[in-house]
């Protein structure tokens, strides 16, 4: 069961976020992030160390993991001030399961859908360089499996499984 954080200010961001978050599974480590773009290297920090793992191992998780939360700032709520970001990592015998949960649409838009596929060319050579759309195209090469939710709130859920050894879907 998916728990939603609290209820929170704008004020309180700067003082108390990231924050990490408590579980009673030993396996599963949270961490809740901010709007402010500083908490995305702290959040790769804090992964690569919550996966207790080698780097090389983490790696796909912690790429992955920038990737889904940048866009859950660029795209969504979280970006807004106040906005949040909730990070899980659950380790399992083989398998890390990462879950990004985002504040859902900003206020007036519509509630997009994660799509992995970069921009194609209009000229059908292959994909366009553009400034993102990358991400989820990263991520679904490095991941076992990747999805998606939506909560009745709007919030969205990205859910990403990788191999414990490192080995993603592109090297095996």
């Amino acid at each position: 069961m998916q728990r939603l954080p609290p209820q929170r200010s704008p004020r309180d961001e700067t003082v108390s976020l990231p924050r990490r978050i408590s579980f009673d599974d030993p396996n599963t480590s949270g961490l809740l992030c901010g709007s402010d773009t500083a908490h995305l290297s702290q959040a790769r920090r804090w992964a690569a160390q919550a996966t207790r793992t080698t780097p090389f191992a983490a790696h796909p998780l912690v790429v992955s993991l920038a990737e889904l939360h940048a866009n859950a700032l660029r795209h969504t709520a979280s970006g807004l001030p106040g906005g949040q970001v909730r990070i899980e990592i659950e380790r399992r015998r083989l398998l890390f399961v990462l879950r990004v949960t985002d504040d859902g649409p900003c206020p007036g838009a519509v509630a997009t859908v994660p799509q992995a596929a970069p921009p194609s060319s209009p000229t059908g050579a292959g994909p366009t360089l553009a400034e993102s759309g990358y991400g989820l195209a990263m991520v679904d090469a490095m991941a076992l499996y990747w999805d998606f939710s939506a909560s009745s709130s709007g919030a969205l859920t990205v859910r990403a499984v990788f191999d414990r050894s490192g080995r993603t879907r592109s090297r095996q």
